[in-house]
């Protein structure tokens, strides 16, 4: 039996109609088709190891039988596999074109890690302007290939679609970009490359997937940090004498991966209050899951959310016994707030790195030109999530007792 085609999505430009969903819809039927839409978009059929497929298909399930989404949602959901079967097809042919990427090295990588609204994106953009430094650019996540010089980014045809996308976000929902600041030439998170294993947290950001968070929770993410540092290579292969910076709070998840992938990395773990963390970061996920969900209840979604995260916490509370503390720089929410400039300049001094007259100047131009706030506010509560104080530090309380002299409770 043929498999029902998903529906036509908003795929690389950012004004094309989306089209009405299948009629009973299911992503587990699908699966082919979104394999076929992927290939049929890139012109390859080659996607790499088959290792993506089981967390795929759990995906897939969790989606149909655990899920209640919108039109949006069902289409949104669809996008990212689709996205996340492209990209692996880029890799695939970017490895075989570019052999020579093999041999680049990753050492002493740079790894931003904290959990949600800690500081670590703003962070993350201004160790970004180093110009001895190299992140994970959006577009480049999107469809990997080695990074062309940065005056050719406006004339490639995948940069363009990649920031035709970002405005269409932005478009749906403006209130995001006073939430969470994403440009296609920005630095973003390392989930968009985890995606090629359908292996990270952004799912149940987006959909009640309670199934796939049960099976993910156990998995096994070596293979997926082993293509992450492929997706580097790759990336990085034009410009192997910079420093990587990586961030993502998915590296919370899996701690003992990411150190046996890395085992040299720099750890910069941000620290703030878990209340107003857990307000903020319910705040940013209800945006996307209220409009790509149908019956929604806060307080099942804030409790889901709390849960999340306080599972990732205590991963890498664990993992953190087992490594020598001094691949460790812990970072106050406030201390970050109050001085960024001189909180980057003592992470350099922690790990003996060069900070440079050249990365200072950069990173002043763009706080000057990005300054907080630039696009409004972000107001949050606990209380719309059905969540309160007193819990949220019961929860957290192990958290709060280790790094609480380091930003994890209130100053």
């Amino acid at each position: 039996m043929e498999c029902p085609a998903p529906p036509r999505i908003p795929y690389l430009l950012a004004g094309e109609p989306a089209g009405d969903p299948v009629p009973s819809f299911r992503f587990s039927d699908s699966i082919d088709a979104f394999h076929a839409r992927a290939s049929e978009a890139r012109s390859l059929d080659d996607f790499g190891e088959d290792d993506y497929r089981e967390a795929l298909a759990v995906l897939c399930r969790s989606l149909d039988d655990d899920a209640n989404l919108s039109p949006l949602g069902e289409i949104g959901l669809q996008t990212m596999i689709v996205d996340a079967l492209e990209a692996r097809l880029l890799c695939e042919e970017g490895w075989r074109r570019y052999p020579e990427a093999a041999e680049t090295q990753i050492e002493r990588p740079l790894v931003i890690i904290g959990l949600p609204r800690t500081g670590t994106t703003a962070l993350h953009h201004l160790m970004a302007q180093d110009p001895d430094v190299q992140a994970m650019d959006h577009w480049l996540m999107r469809t990997p290939k080695p990074r062309p010089p940065r005056a050719e980014w406006e004339a490639d045809l995948d940069y363009q679609a990649a920031a035709a996308r970002v405005d269409l976000m932005f478009a749906r929902s403006p209130d995001m970009r006073a939430i969470h600041e994403i440009e296609a030439f920005l630095p973003d998170e390392c989930w968009n490359v985890f995606s090629q294993n359908f292996l990270h947290s952004s799912y149940e950001a987006n959909a009640d997937v309670r199934g796939y968070a049960e099976w993910w929770a156990h998995a096994d993410l070596r293979p997926v940090y082993a293509r992450h540092a492929r997706n580097a290579q790759l990336i990085g292969s034009t410009t192997p004498e910079k420093r990587w910076i990586f961030k993502d709070a998915t590296h919370l998840f899996g701690p003992e991966a990411l150190f046996e992938t890395y085992p040299d990395a720099m750890i910069v773990q941000t620290h703030r209050d878990p209340v107003p963390m857990i307000a903020s970061v319910c705040s940013l996920c209800w945006s996307s899951r209220n409009a790509m969900n149908e019956g929604t209840d806060r307080a099942t979604f804030g409790e889901s959310t709390l849960a999340l995260w306080e599972r990732s916490i205590n991963s890498m509370m664990e993992a953190r016994k087992n490594r020598d503390p001094a691949q460790f720089y812990d970072l106050p929410f406030e201390r970050f707030v109050t001085d960024p400039i001189g909180a980057i300049r003592d992470i350099y001094a922690y790990f003996g790195l060069p900070y440079t007259d050249e990365a200072e100047a950069a990173i002043h131009r763009f706080r000057k030109a990005n300054p907080k706030g630039k696009h409004g506010a972000h107001h949050y509560t606990l209380a719309e999530y059905g969540l309160d104080e007193t819990e949220v530090r019961e929860r957290f309380q192990r958290y709060t007792d280790a790094y609480g002299d380091v930003g994890a409770r209130p100053a």
